[in-house]
């Protein structure tokens, strides 16, 4: 067959142009070598050939290389042998006069700058000799011209290069030779140091270091440091260069002990302004690894000590900013050293441990601490406002940045801090006024205060505001403003803990917030009626932006996924670097970032802002200043569709915590083990890469999942961290719906408890297997409780039940003698089990809980140490299992109570129980741990002690007299039982700071952190705790304390008669018939109890129901609903109730008068209580 279509037999020509010979390679064989295999053979031996004339190529110029260097070498030693022999001439013969000196240090000087090595010690000598020629001639070789201004630069430089080798304890009078002969180059030509300025200094800072303090070198040492400072014949940039290099390589060295300990003498030398400026222009890096680290804070230390040396000389502008630069850059680290185990809260909710500063060095740690000194504080206040300026308060927002770093610097100090600057006077054009009112006016005065205030629809372009593109980073206007406002937030919520009602309420009236002729601090930073509301609506419209408006703010979007404190990026903004991402040099007009000042954070901004408007709020709620109507924001929702919203958000919400939490249970675990400033101290750096990683990355999805939680629920983020921007009818009504929400999740759909425990069955199996795991469920369920001892039977039988208690429980009561009561549980017996159980381990058990002057119920904060005494006197030790069972079951028996109480709010069981009001603030900040102890919330705990601070606030005496410190005195001793007592620390090494005029505030809210916060922490914990397993604290939060109350008890305004009559029930002969005309009896049982008092309404109420209140949203939410039967005709009878189903048994009375007396009667007397 032809290959081709061209109909030409004749095969076509193969032309090879390759160059080798074509072979078929199906014909080769590997025994019979192939000409293919022969060329790739010749190809593979000329490319190796080639390779081998190269390497000969290459080889030849190495030696030629090697040669010319060793010829080289060879040259320049002989030479340097030459030299050295001809500068040994020179010395062989001493100089018989000063001008044979000169002219043997002109021919000298060439020869040992030639010939010099500072390895060997024979040219030390060499060099020292020359040296000693130049001093004794005082350089005129050099200031004649003999002897060339250049060799000058080489000579100071070998001199520096031999400082830098000697031995200090070995070569005293070299060492002394070279230091002065460089004294004197200074003196002469500065400018020839210039090249080597950076290695002088780090030279002269290892003398400082190793030197002996009684040196005879300490103060020619201190001259040749302060040398080039003093420079007058150098050029500015010469200065400029030798006070960076002071800074940066002198300053930065640790353990300085010889300029330590004469820091006055060497800071005479030292012009602190230009040492300032030099900082502010160098704007050193942040520190990344450990050395450099603790460099900056060296450098911090003695920075803050040769200001402080210079008390003579006035406090100039740039050393506060350089100050706050290197306090920026160093925060983390620093508190890390002075941090206690957990920062911020700690003070507010754990107890004050004795706390050791081993991260930082002993002279930064006081260094460090001098900062927050009075005077210190009171000297920069005075310095930054007593200057004429075009406006006072230009400088607030550089001094608020400062405060605010010291704050996070000093996180166990932050009070101290606060207290300082709220004692202070500043100045202005209209005198001396409160830094609280100072920050103020300050605050009133910025532009996104006047902003938000006069329109809350601009608060989130505000907050989005746009910087210019040559505007810095961290210092623009929109940063300074908001230090200033943060400030004055943290200045505020300080003085709100400390201000009893008395106190802030006498400013309202004012303008001024003052209204007496000589108030007293507090009531001189107080604020009138109009100026809070003005603070209120900004903190409400900025509130409502931050948490409603989250997913649009770019910071909160996308800002850091974690704190980890090893990246200075996430919380550092000093006001003279500029620190832009890749973003933000590809967008300038970038939103500005809410990094405010170093610690301060998007969350932490927001925090600040949400705490401060709490505060007013609880205070607003407590007793009511403001317009009724002033905290609610209807107006930016669509009221009609909120309740269904929200209820979609939390569905949304909840499937995205079920998906997210089985991947970060174990990253948790891990990131628990981990410290959080582990990056900042030295053993931090050995901790583990792979587990600060996994923490990292934990944290990272937390933080997404939290953004993206937020993003789907900003209704919820309202009602959970401003609930009162919503009508409290609203948020009941959510509440319950929640609950619903969470009955239909656990049990399937089955609300109804029978419908339930068949669809146990049904899912688990049981019909009549009474081992089946359905049965088992259903069983645990139950329990036989006898009468007296409710409580306990009630822990023993359901303890194990956990969050498992939200599903319907039966109950079956056993008299005294075992025998079962009659009656089926069809949820009236669970009722009478959950009112009968609270009112007995309430009212019945004064151990754990104990009552105010209001019959408030609190936990008792003695309970803990009254266990530990128990044990005691019992001879039980403290490490022995018994008093660990002891002490673990008291808590758990609080534990247990939380969840009681929160099952009866789960089923809308009302109870009569109050609580104190300090007490429900915990359970509305139970989730975040926010409750801060105040002077107000002592008043309902101990009238007593509430009366003795308000007395000790205002003695007009000297406190130190009183003999007062820091400690505290708890009752350890049993109810009825001697008295015994221990002494305990309020702050560390308490026992050893006297109370006095000055830090009395911080002695006021110590005692109220202590009484209120840190003696109950274990038994409030415990048992909000256990009501957290059965209500979402996430819902409690959406109520204040008063709100909490009516929730659990019901509403204690008057009782709606006709709402209880629409919605009573009717059953035997008072059952409605066809007329729908009710019985004589029941028209005259509503006429008689509209004709009664207020109180005995709710004596009637509770008789029926266990409850004097009504629910929260009417009578129509009572379940069982309120019922009436007859019970017989007998007028002698008294009536009777069921409280568990809430019915009243009414005999047919005839008239109105009979009714009456007798239902008071029972009423009153508690007769008539069966269970027919």
């Amino acid at each position: 067959m032809f290959p081709t279509f061209t109909g030409n037999s004749r095969r076509a020509r193969n032309v090879n142009l390759s160059g080798q010979r074509t072979v078929n390679p199906f014909t080769s064989t590997s025994w019979t070598p192939s000409a293919s295999a022969a060329t790739s053979r010749s190809v593979a031996q000329a490319q190796a050939e080639r390779q081998h004339r190269q390497h000969e190529r290459e080889r030849l110029k190495a030696a030629l290389r090697v040669q010319r260097s060793w010829r080289g070498h060879r040259a320049r030693r002989n030479f340097r042998v030459s030299c050295r022999e001809l500068f040994d001439q020179l010395y062989d013969t001493p100089a018989p006069d000063a001008a044979h000196v000169e002219q043997r240090s002109v021919r000298a000087v060439p020869l040992v700058l030639a010939a010099y090595e500072p390895s060997r010690p024979e040219d030390q000598g060499r060099l020292a000799r020359v040296a000693q020629d130049l001093l004794q001639t005082k350089f005129h070789a050099f200031a004649s011209g003999a002897i060339e201004p250049s060799r000058m630069i080489k000579l100071a430089r070998l001199l520096v290069a031999t400082l830098d080798r000697l031995d200090t304890s070995d070569t005293q009078s070299q060492t002394r030779i070279f230091l002065e002969t460089l004294e004197v180059v200074l003196r002469t030509r500065p400018q020839s140091l210039a090249p080597v300025l950076s290695r002088y200094y780090r030279v002269l800072g290892r003398y400082c270091r190793q030197i002996d303090q009684t040196s005879q070198l300490l103060d020619l040492i201190r001259r040749v440091v302060v040398a080039p400072l003093a420079a007058t014949q150098a050029p500015a940039t010469f200065t400029q260069t030798a006070y960076r290099e002071f800074a940066l390589s002198f300053l930065t060295q640790h353990d300085m002990a010889l300029f330590e300990c004469n820091l006055d003498s060497f800071a005479a030398g030292v012009d602190t302004n230009r040492l300032s400026e030099s900082l502010l222009a160098a704007a050193p890096e942040e520190p990344k690894t450990a050395e450099s680290q603790a460099a900056l804070l060296w450098l911090l230390a003695h920075f803050i000590a040769l200001q402080r040396a210079k008390k003579q000389q006035a406090l100039n502008s740039l050393f506060p900013k350089a100050l706050y630069l290197l306090l920026s850059l160093s925060a983390n680290q620093i508190r890390a050293g002075f941090s206690a185990p957990d920062s911020r809260g700690l003070t507010e909710t754990q107890e004050v441990e004795e706390v050791s500063h081993q991260a930082l060095a002993p002279y930064v740690s006081k260094q460090l601490a001098s900062l927050i000194d009075k005077g210190e504080i009171s000297g920069l206040l005075d310095k930054l406002t007593s200057e004429t300026s075009a406006s006072e308060f230009q400088d607030a927002g550089f001094l608020a940045g400062y405060i605010l770093t010291l704050i996070y610097c000093f996180p166990t100090l932050g009070d101290d801090i606060r207290m300082r600057l709220y004692l202070e006077d500043i100045y202005t054009r209209e005198g001396r006024v409160p830094a609280v009112r100072f920050f103020f006016n300050a605050m009133t005065k910025t532009s996104i205060f006047s902003a938000i205030v006069s329109n809350e629809d601009a608060t989130l372009d505000v907050l989005r505001h746009k910087r210019p593109v040559t505007e810095s980073t961290t210092d623009s206007k929109w940063h300074r403003e908001w230090r200033t406002v943060l400030l004055f937030l943290e200045l505020y919520v300080f003085v709100l803990r400390l201000m009893d009602d008395d106190d802030f309420f006498s400013g309202l009236s004012s303008p001024g917030g003052v209204v007496e002729t000589s108030p007293s601090r507090l009531r001189s930073s107080g604020l009138s009626l109009g100026e809070l509301k003005r603070l209120t609506l900004f903190l409400k419209h900025l509130g409502f932006t931050l948490y409603y408006n989250a997913a649009q703010l770019p910071e909160a979007a996308a800002g850091p996924a974690s704190k980890d404190l090893s990246n200075l990026d996430d919380f550092l903004a000093s006001p003279t670097i500029q620190r832009k991402s890749s973003v933000d040099a590809a967008h300038p007009n970038k939103a500005l970032s809410f990094v405010i000042t170093a610690g301060i954070d998007f969350n932490a901004f927001r925090d600040l802002v949400t705490g401060a408007m709490r505060m007013l709020y609880e205070r607003d709620s407590r007793r009511p200043f403001l317009p009724r109507l002033h905290w609610l924001m209807t107006s930016k929702f669509d009221m009609e569709g909120f309740l269904s919203a929200v209820v979609l958000e939390e569905q949304r919400q909840h499937a995205l915590r079920e998906a997210g939490e089985e991947d970060d249970d174990q990253p948790d675990e891990d990131a628990m083990e981990i410290d959080e400033h582990v990056n900042f101290t030295f053993a931090g750096q050995r901790r583990s890469r792979h587990a600060q990683m996994e923490r990292l990355k934990a944290q990272q999805r937390k933080a997404a999942r939290d953004r993206m939680l937020a993003a789907i629920g900003p209704k919820l983020e309202i009602l959970r961290n401003m609930p009162f921007v919503i009508p409290f009818e609203t948020r009941v009504q959510i509440f319950r719906q929640f609950i619903h929400l969470d009955k239909e999740r656990r049990r399937g759909g089955n609300i109804d408890p029978d419908r339930w425990r068949m669809w146990v069955i049904s899912q688990h199996g049981g019909g009549f297997d009474h081992n089946s795991p359905g049965r088992n469920i259903i069983s645990r369920h139950h329990a036989q409780i006898k009468r007296g001892q409710i409580f306990s039977d009630a822990m023993n039988e359901f303890w194990e039940l956990e969050s498992g208690l939200k599903e319907p429980i039966q109950i079956t009561f056993v008299d005294e003698f075992g025998i079962q009561e009659a009656g089926i549980d069809g949820g009236g017996v669970t009722k009478e089990f959950l009112t009968s159980v609270t009112k007995e381990a309430f009212t019945q058990d004064q151990r754990l809980f104990v009552t105010n002057n209001k019959n408030s119920h609190y936990p008792n904060s003695c309970a803990i140490d009254q266990q530990k005494e128990a044990l005691r006197e019992a001879r039980i030790t403290e490490d022995s299992d018994a008093w660990r069972e002891s002490m673990t079951d008291l808590l758990r028996q609080y534990e247990f109570l939380g969840r009681l109480i929160g099952k009866c709010m789960y089923e809308g069981i009302l109870i009569d129980i109050s609580f104190a009001g300090f007490f429900l603030l915990k359970w509305t900040s139970a989730g975040a741990d926010t409750y801060r102890a105040n002077i107000n919330d002592l008043h309902e705990l101990d009238e007593e002690l509430y009366q003795g601070m308000l007395r000790l606030k205002s003695y007009p005496g000297d406190l130190s007299d009183l003999a007062l410190d820091f400690t505290i005195t708890d009752q350890v001793s049993l109810p009825n039982s001697p008295v015994r007592t221990v002494t305990r620390n309020l702050i560390p090494n308490g026992d050893n700071i006297a109370v006095t005029n000055e830090n009395r505030p911080l002695y006021i809210s110590y005692v109220a952190r202590h009484r209120l916060a840190v003696q109950p922490r274990a038994q409030t914990r415990a048992f909000l705790r256990g009501l957290g397993m059965i209500i979402d604290p996430a819902w409690l939060s959406m109520f204040n304390q008063t709100e909490l109350q009516r929730l659990v008890g019901g509403d204690s305004s008057e009782i709606d008669v006709e709402d209880l009559r629409r919605h009573t029930i009717y059953s035997g002969v008072y059952s409605i018939g066809d007329d729908g005309e009710e019985h004589p009896t029941i028209k005259i049982f509503w006429e008689v109890l509209r004709g009664l008092a207020a109180g005995e309404r709710r004596d009637v109420l509770k008789y029926v129901t266990s409850t004097p209140r009504a629910p929260l949203l009417g009578f129509g939410q009572l379940d069982p609903p309120f019922s009436i039967r007859d019970a017989g005709q007998d007028q002698e009878r008294l009536p009777s109730a069921s409280t568990c189903v809430n019915l009243l048994k009414l005999p047919q009375y005839r008239t109105a008068k009979v009714l009456k007396s007798k239902l008071l009667y029972a009423v009153t007397s508690g007769a008539g209580f069966d269970l027919s």
